[in-house]
């Protein structure tokens, strides 16, 4: 790394475009984030003598967002082209000064990250991706992501969550009123819709900088709309207490957002993606995943164990095609003689041996497979069922009836600690970053 230049001009920089955490829309359990890290790849040295910033005495090299520019391309589907690299390179740098600001306070308070920190994150990104155990080197290499690149930025996040703990763990406490008015807007919105969303958030820190923000949301709507990964765009270059989790939020109720975000979360398509959202803050970009009923606190419901088969693509788009293969499911419903028979099912339909889809609670099924299980005679087959670009026929194996007595008021805590701790973390980030001394270079 080239000796520290003299700064030839020094402003704290307003972070509009920053992001949080990179992790692969593969690793999407893995809430981690990361940090300014150096990896192999075709840079000359010249490039990594070069700097891009300097946060606080430290350099980021123009090196580190090369790669890091690499990472988000060969994670995120976007298309790897100059032009598309030119428009990641400021997104990219911010983000990269955010992670640096990281380190930096988390070094401040002595917090280390040792080898069995990152054995565990290792581990579960094997685990959650169903790559062998000490296989992940080699996987990472198939699909192009540089192994160190993924060492910093675990260090980093596991780092930052120490700290967080650490320095804010203490000032959250969840009080019994929180508690039931959680427990009333359950019971108030029974019957209502609940929606499963992603957010991407950019915060506007000073009035200056909103129409900065606007057009950088702008600009990473298109680039989803070039069929960037939702999750991958968010770890990156989200500020909202969710990007770690690749912006996933999870269930939202009505009245449990503000009412701008519920308006547009209402008029949203399943897996469409809003358009920017100017809310308190900043601006939102929303993705529904799924809308479903909410089932009233103590109504009973369904626990159901099933099976599925994947019906194979019908070849050729003509009637006659689509009628055979309708005429084929047919017969094969005619047959089926319960879960045991079903792998005889799909070898008749000519489709991949049938999967076990576990037990899952009526409530918690997509309202089209819910509405075709519902009723579902037990060991017969659904009619063909529409799921994205697959077509699928169910069986349910079993049915067992569960009381809905609705969360305890345990998971409740731990929810609005978890939300309330992630707040708090982004707060703090938020006064590193104008508290900093950077230079662009």
């Amino acid at each position: 790394m080239a000796p520290p230049l003299k700064p030839k001009q020094v402003a704290a920089i307003p972070m509009a475009m920053a992001g949080r955490a990179l992790l692969l829309p593969l690793f999407a359990a893995a809430a981690l984030a990361g940090a300014a890290c150096i990896t192999v790849g075709a840079a000359s040295a010249q490039d990594i003598q070069r700097i891009a910033a300097i946060v606080n005495d430290e350099v980021v090299s123009r090196y580190d967002v090369q790669q890091r520019i690499q990472l988000v391309i060969a994670t995120s589907g976007l298309k790897d082209t100059e032009e598309m690299r030119r428009r990641l390179r400021q997104q990219v740098l911010r983000g990269l000064i955010d992670e640096n600001l990281k380190n930096q306070a988390a070094k401040s308070q002595s917090i280390k990250v040792d080898k069995a920190d990152l054995d565990r994150a290792f581990g579960f990104i094997e685990q959650t991706n169903k790559v062998p155990r000490g296989q992940l080197g080699r996987y990472l290499k198939a699909n192009q992501i540089p192994e160190a690149a993924l060492e910093g930025q675990l260090r980093a996040e596991i780092a930052w969550s120490k700290l967080v703990r650490r320095r804010l763990g203490r000032s959250v406490q969840i009080g019994d009123e929180e508690i039931d008015e959680v427990l009333a807007r359950l019971k108030a919105n029974a019957g209502r819709s609940e929606h499963r969303i992603s957010e991407i958030f950019l915060s506007i820190d000073t009035p200056e900088q909103e129409d900065e923000v606007r057009r950088t949301t702008m600009g990473l709507l298109q680039q989803l709309r070039d069929g960037a990964a939702f999750a991958a765009m968010a770890r990156q270059f989200s500020r909202g207490a969710t990007a770690a989790q690749g912006g996933a939020v999870g269930w939202v109720q009505p009245g449990q957002l503000s009412p701008i975000l519920d308006q547009a979360i209402a008029n949203l398509q399943v897996e469409a993606v809003s358009e920017p959202i100017r809310a308190a803050g900043g601006f939102y970009l929303l993705q529904l995943h799924e809308r479903r009923e909410i089932a009233p606190v103590g109504k009973s419901s369904m626990k159901l164990s099933m099976k599925q088969i994947i019906l194979p693509p019908v070849q050729g788009a003509d009637a006659g095609a689509i009628e055979a293969q309708k005429q084929l499911v047919r017969a094969a419903s005619q047959s089926a003689t319960g879960c045991a028979g079903i792998d005889a099912v799909a070898t008749q339909l000519q489709a991949a041996p049938a999967g076990d889809l576990g037990t899952v609670a009526l409530t918690d099924l997509p309202e089209n497979i819910g509405a075709a299980v519902k009723d579902l005679a037990i060991g017969r087959l659904s009619a063909p069922i529409s799921n994205q670009d697959t077509v699928m026929l169910l069986m349910v194996c079993t049915r067992e009836e569960i009381k809905g007595d609705g969360p305890s008021r345990e998971s409740i805590v731990e929810d609005l600690t978890s939300r309330r701790l992630a707040t708090l973390a982004e707060r703090y980030l938020r006064d590193l970053r104008r508290s900093a001394v950077v230079e662009l270079r």
